[in-house]
């Protein structure tokens, strides 16, 4: 495996420890709470609320948030005492300390982190340190502040007629104070606001995200009217990349002092990050020693031996040593067990930040305790069990509730309906077709008569259509159900199939792709628990032709104790399927046993017997007659019982907000506490509910974003360094049809939330004291006039005017012009690009050979 020899920094904590001490004398132990400190050299002094948020780039921070376990954090979190016991019962406080130094901050970083530690030495209490990186914030530092965090210049003076220029960054935005106001800094995929004494500019780059321009109009607007200014209320004015020519003439001559026009060059949009890989292990070790004399002032360096690669497991980490994890872009953790060394303990941070160094990451860097980890760390390993005795309640309840799960009642308690996924109790209307190929790229749905038969085959691909009641009214979920043998080209052919239905049902339905072995609750429920998936291809009809008859000859692994979990699975190999189960259906034309072991409990027998339907003979384990052995034959030794996996205890649910890059590029940014005022209409967001995939849809995201769904699904999962389950079930969804076992893991979700929401073009108009103008999604997406022209790449003249070899490669020779910004083309064409594609095609290709574009 590989080894790193870690120099961990050598950093003396003892210095300055009254100062701290008495700093941190008031914070409270055993109460929730969220305090911030300002570091320096002689102290550390506490911030009050107002300047909460507020950090500036030449000073370092000290933020403490103490709350209960997935319950909201930050500035508003109601005071009130904990009280934890160890037996699991009581209720468990989440501790994070964040060290933020700015990027001129200097030897403030090491101590703010040294003051850190000695702020979780005070609190006596498992807590979690993060060091942040500034730009580069962990998404819990950012949950804290509802409305963003604002990075300002330190020593930045008054605007005396100069001006301030701010980027927006983030769906929990950074405004960010960049120095100096130049061309240099403005980039296409940006927003960004120049701060003048008389004028707000906000400028929109043609590739910026839809939402941080939403957010860019919102923070404009308040720093307008900002009381903490001293000003009245100043003017907003809208620019957008390539049309500042357009600006009124006196805004035009503001902007054009600061930032000169004739200079304009903008950044292209940036290349997409680095994705995440996936998660590592390491062990640290204190190496031996070379010699028996070092120096006073050194300390030995960390050995940190890669002992695994994602996928991770809870049972990789052993209670006495000390392991690091590094996740790539997403941070790198240490974790400290119950039973580690004080050495190895005090060592564990600094040697996590030697190596984000030693690979140059500029991430967050984490320390964890055992017994206290976050949801974030959590995450990065496979099927962590998570333990929390509030939602374990929940859990409990929502496992054993076997009646009252129609429609109405799940509806009423979204919680139940979320945490068992059933949006109903499965007695909707069902419509099921069977995929079958006609030829290597045509296939056809047969319908399939009794589908509550539930008769699937493992090399085959289904769709249902499921329709149920509602009290919102009637909703419909459209499943693709692919089997586990079913070969790449027939579930290619069938997922077009199940877009084509879906936009013939005017894409209302709950699109569903579920895969063999991985079916979610509801689709279990929906049989009975009767659904049995047999090897091969469905070959065997009855007379009518139409209705599939299952095998006369078989033996039939069952696994589940509920309807919602029941499982039955064709054996013919042994040790060929992770399936569990302790009872076997045999059937032998007429004749059906049903085989239980010693170990199955009633609930498991129930399920067998309800699966086998037909009348049938209970065979216990050790008391089978001949008749049973018989039929069985030579597959006795397949009669294997495998005790049930232990009942899963998932991770709560997290959300990430999709960014869409280049085709097939998605970036995930995570949004912590969140609720449903974090679903906004113009963006697609994934839920991350671990036993399933929510993709959410805005009303007004993207026609891409629409079309990709499932690819973004899956982008998701391959990019998650925690390295998912690909066959993980994917539902996707749109705004305003939420089905309750979606919405439960919202907070008291409203239907009506929406009502009053503001596109992006209202606002933009309000702010410009314009009437409101509609306008269709492709203007929403650019701020601009809808025409091709603006959905181009721009570049100067002078490059498009260069040789043919030395284009960008993105550049058509022949359209030249389209690459050209709109001041651009107007100053090199003498008329706008609407008027000069009027124009014959002999006239335009006069014109850009006399400027020189052909």
């Amino acid at each position: 495996m590989h080894i790193l020899e870690i120099g961990a920094d050598h950093e003396d904590e003892s210095g300055g420890a009254r100062i701290a001490e008495a700093a941190f004398r008031t914070v409270p132990r055993d109460h929730t709470t969220f305090l911030v400190w300002r570091v320096s050299e002689s102290g550390t002094e506490m911030l009050p609320r107002t300047h909460y948020g507020t950090f500036y780039d030449a000073e370092a921070y000290l933020v403490y948030s103490c709350s209960l376990t997935n319950q909201p954090a930050g500035p508003d979190v109601i005071r009130r005492e904990i009280k934890e016991k160890e037996n699991g019962n009581g209720e468990f406080a989440e501790r994070h300390i964040h060290a933020w130094a700015g990027e001129r901050s200097g030897n403030l970083a090491a101590l703010a982190l040294r003051r850190g530690t000695q702020l979780a030495a005070h609190l006596g209490e498992p807590v979690v340190i993060h060091r942040e990186a500034a730009t580069k914030e962990t998404p819990r530092l950012l949950s804290y502040f509802r409305d963003g965090i604002r990075i300002l210049r330190s020593g930045s003076g008054t605007l005396n007629g100069g001006g301030r220029l701010y980027r927006i960054r983030g769906r929990r935005p950074v405004l960010l104070q960049l120095e100096p106001v130049s061309w240099s800094h403005l980039s296409a995929d940006g927003v960004f606001i120049l701060d003048t004494s008389a004028l707000l500019l906000l400028w929109l780059g043609r590739a910026a995200n839809l939402v941080e321009k939403i957010f860019g109009a919102k923070i404009a607007y308040r720093m307008a009217r900002g009381a903490e200014k001293g000003m009245t209320a100043r003017r907003i004015a809208i620019a957008h990349d390539g049309y500042e020519q357009t600006l009124p003439p006196s805004d035009r001559a503001l902007l054009d002092t600061l930032l000169e026009l004739r200079a304009r060059s903008v950044r292209p949009a940036s290349p997409p990050s680095d994705p995440p890989r996936a998660a590592r292990l390491y062990r640290a070790t204190q190496p031996p020693r070379v010699s028996p004399i070092t120096m006073p002032s050194q300390r030995p360096a960390a050995r940190l031996e890669e002992i695994r690669r994602a996928p991770l497991h809870k049972e990789d980490l052993s209670d006495d040593g000390v392991y690091i994890v590094d996740s790539g872009s997403r941070g790198v953790w240490a974790w400290v067990g119950p039973n580690a060394t004080n050495s190895a303990a005090r060592g564990a941070l600094a040697a996590a930040r030697g190596l984000a160094r030693a690979k140059r990451l500029v991430v967050p860097v984490s320390v964890v305790t055992a017994g206290r980890e976050p949801l974030e760390f959590a995450a990065l390993f496979r099927n962590w069990r998570w333990c929390d005795a509030r939602r374990d309640s929940r859990l409990r309840a929502a496992r054993s509730a076997t009646t009252r799960l129609d429609a109405v009642s799940l509806a009423s308690n979204s919680w139940l309906a979320a945490e068992a996924q059933l949006p109903d109790d499965g007695s909707g209307a069902l419509r099921m077709w069977r995929v079958r190929r006609i030829s290597e790229d045509e296939c056809s749905m047969v319908e399939v008569e009794r589908p509550q038969a539930a008769v699937f085959y493992d090399r085959d691909c289904y769709i249902a259509l499921y329709t149920y009641h509602a009290p919102t009214g009637e909703q419909s979920i459209l499943y693709y159900w692919m089997g586990g043998s079913s070969p790449n080209d027939l579930r290619n052919l069938g997922a077009k199939e199940a877009k084509d239905l879906y936009t013939k049902l005017g894409r209302l339905p709950v699109q569903a792709w579920v895969y063999q072995g991985k079916e979610p609750a509801h689709f279990l429920q929906i049989f009975k628990g009767r659904m049995i998936t047999y090897v091969g291809s469905a070959a065997d009809y009855d007379p009518t032709g139409r209705r599939v008859m299952a095998p006369a000859r078989v033996l039939i692994r069952v696994s589940g104790q509920y309807a919602r979990e029941a499982r039955g699975v064709e054996v013919q190999n042994a040790g060929l399927t992770d399936d569990r189960g302790a009872c076997y259906i045999l059937r032998e034309n007429a004749r059906v046993w049903v085989w239980c072991a010693a170990s199955a409990t009633g609930d498991e027998r129930e399920v067998a017997k309800n699966m086998a339907a037909a009348d049938h003979i209970l065979v216990m384990q050790g008391k089978e007659k001949p008749d049973f052995w018989n039929a069985l034959g030579d597959r006795r030794h397949l009669l294997v019982a495998s005790p049930l996996k232990e009942v899963e205890r998932p991770l709560p649910p997290r959300l990430f907000y999709v960014s869409l890059g280049v085709p097939g590029q998605y970036t995930f940014e995570e949004i912590i506490s969140f609720n449903q005022y974090e679903l906004v209409p113009e963006m697609a967001c994934v839920l991350d509910a671990h036993r399933a995939l929510f993709v959410w849809l805005g009303a007004h995201c993207c026609p891409r974003a629409k079309d990709d769904a499932r690819a973004i699904a899956h982008a998701y999962l391959a990019l998650d360094p925690a390295s998912r389950d690909m066959e993980t079930p994917v539902l996707v969804l749109s705004q305003g049809r939420e089905p309750p076992h979606f919405t439960g893991f919202f907070p008291h979700w409203k239907q009506s939330m929406w009502k009053g929401h503001k596109t992006f073009s209202a606002i933009i108009s309000a702010l410009e004291g314009k009437a409101i103008v509609q306008c269709g999604n492709s203007a929403l997406q650019t701020g601009n006039t809808a025409n091709c022209f603006d959905q181009y790449e721009k570049y100067p003249l002078s490059v498009l005017r260069g040789p043919k070899e030395h284009l960008p490669p993105d550049v058509d020779p022949l359209a030249k012009e389209l690459y050209l910004t709109h001041d651009d083309f107007v100053s090199t064409f003498n008329v706008p690009y609407s008027e000069f594609r009027s124009l014959p095609a002999w006239k335009q290709k006069d014109l850009k050979k006399a400027v020189g574009l052909f």
